[in-house]
């Protein structure tokens, strides 16, 4: 019978390859972490752009349809940023109250991602447009100091729209809060559909 002394095992020896990662599978891992990293903040600012523009759009096409019932219903309408709430106004004869009446022209709460920002300042057509040569902020308090400092308590449109299909002039931009591309700008100059453009385009 053969005796096979344990002292002539020789257990195989572990390898470099054994003790832990080459510095070439350490660089791809690298890499892949890297690509999967772009890839999902690129997907996440796809999606965020790509609701930007819905709500955009959504805006837009809500302010040129508050037009359309202003003329049908023979009514004066306007709208109110305040912070980030987006708000329209109808006037009852007396005052300017919510226009809650309708559920298309409910309150609108701007996303926490985007930001919107009302211009009336400065504005290349404001100058063609009748509402702003007539001054119609000082003609809705009679002009009196008095009446403009409670008239300014009270929640008063920013923008009119009319029931003659007039708009005083405005600009809207709709933007990404943490870039300043894309930007959407709702815009009317003096008769509605407001316009919409977009740049870059």
């Amino acid at each position: 019978r053969t005796m096979v002394s344990l002292g002539c095992l020789r257990w195989p020896s572990r390898g470099t390859h054994g003790e832990g990662f080459s510095l070439i599978e350490i660089l791809m891992v690298l890499v892949v972490i890297g690509f999967v990293t772009k890839m999902v903040a690129y997907s996440f600012d796809g999606g965020a752009e790509e609701e930007l523009e819905k709500q955009a759009l959504r805006l837009h096409t809500t302010i040129n349809m508050a037009s359309e019932f202003a003329i049908l219903n023979q009514v004066e309408l306007g709208f109110h940023l305040d912070q980030d709430t987006f708000e329209f106004l109808v006037f009852d004869g007396d005052k300017w109250v919510t226009f809650d009446r309708e559920k298309l022209f409910a309150p609108i709460k701007v996303d926490e991602r985007f930001k919107l920002t009302l211009n009336l300042d400065d504005l290349a057509w404001a100058q063609d447009n009748l509402l702003e040569q007539s001054n119609w902020r000082e003609l809705m308090s009679g002009g009196d100091e008095d009446s403009l400092l409670e008239l300014q308590k009270l929640k008063i449109p920013q923008v009119l729209i009319l029931s003659s299909g007039e708009v005083s002039a405005f600009q809207l931009i709709y933007e990404l809060k943490e870039e300043r591309e894309p930007q959407y700008f709702i815009e009317g100059e003096f008769m509605a559909p407001v316009k919409f453009r977009m740049e870059p385009e």
